[in-house]
């Protein structure tokens, strides 16, 4: 509420605390003359009509007053209702919505990639290590095509990129209460358990609370803090 506004509130309100007074002393002076009182008592009758009669143009002058200054106040909060909005939206404007989402192409297509790379790399070395008979290969037959290498194993199919980005979507969705999101398996992946495990929590726990939201929020929010590191 602005000081204008809350003058002329405050003035109406003393006018008409004023007028309610003169009706008292008139409606005493009026009984007094019904009751055949002296004539001085008529004359100052008269002045208070008088009074009053002035103090209701100051009335009428205050709510007139007290009406601009409610209209004006009502086009300051319309106004500042209106760049609010202004200010929130220009945040999440179709342009800035347009530079996330090529962005958030940008990463799950490289995320895929890496995906691809791995799953060809996992196969062209398994065909590899056959050819040589190495002892590195584990398994080389339906269902697994399993390698080792530097102590850890590497299995065909196990890095899926198709998987990997339908958790991530997935995740998001889980984060912001959207339906529809894409199926993914039960339990978390491998490399969802990595990521929990760069922000402290272990393995286990990964795997007891991969299903719930409260996940999906910690890897959101890890993938978050490492875009933001990743930009220093």
């Amino acid at each position: 509420m602005t000081t204008e506004l809350s003058r002329a509130q405050q003035e109406l309100a003393d006018n008409r605390a004023e007028i309610a007074e003169l009706q008292g002393l008139i409606d005493g002076l009026e009984e007094k003359v019904l009751n055949g009182e002296a004539a001085e008592e008529a004359q100052r009758l008269g002045e208070q009509y008088g009074l009053k009669r002035l103090a209701e143009l100051r009335q009428e002058a205050a709510e007139r007053k007290l009406a601009k200054a409610e209209a004006a106040e009502e086009a300051r909060r319309r106004g500042e209702a209106e760049e609010a909005a202004r200010v929130d939206l220009e945040a999440a404007s179709d342009e800035v919505i347009a530079d996330k989402f090529m962005a958030a192409l940008a990463a799950l297509d490289d995320l895929a990639e890496v995906c691809v790379q791995r799953e060809t790399a996992v196969r062209d070395h398994l065909h590899a290590f056959v050819e040589l008979d190495m002892p590195n290969v584990i398994a080389n037959e339906n269902p697994q095509f399993i390698i080792r290498v530097g102590g850890t194993k590497f299995e065909v199919g196990e890095r899926k990129a198709q998987e990997l980005v339908s958790r991530a979507i997935n995740r998001v969705y889980a984060v912001r209460g959207l339906s529809g999101a894409p199926r993914i398996g039960i339990g978390a992946s491998p490399v969802e358990r990595l990521v929990a495990a760069r922000v402290g929590v272990g393995e286990q726990q990964a795997r007891e609370q991969a299903d719930t939201s409260a996940f999906a929020e910690l890897l959101v929010s890890a993938a978050r803090q490492g875009e933001k590191e990743a930009g220093r």
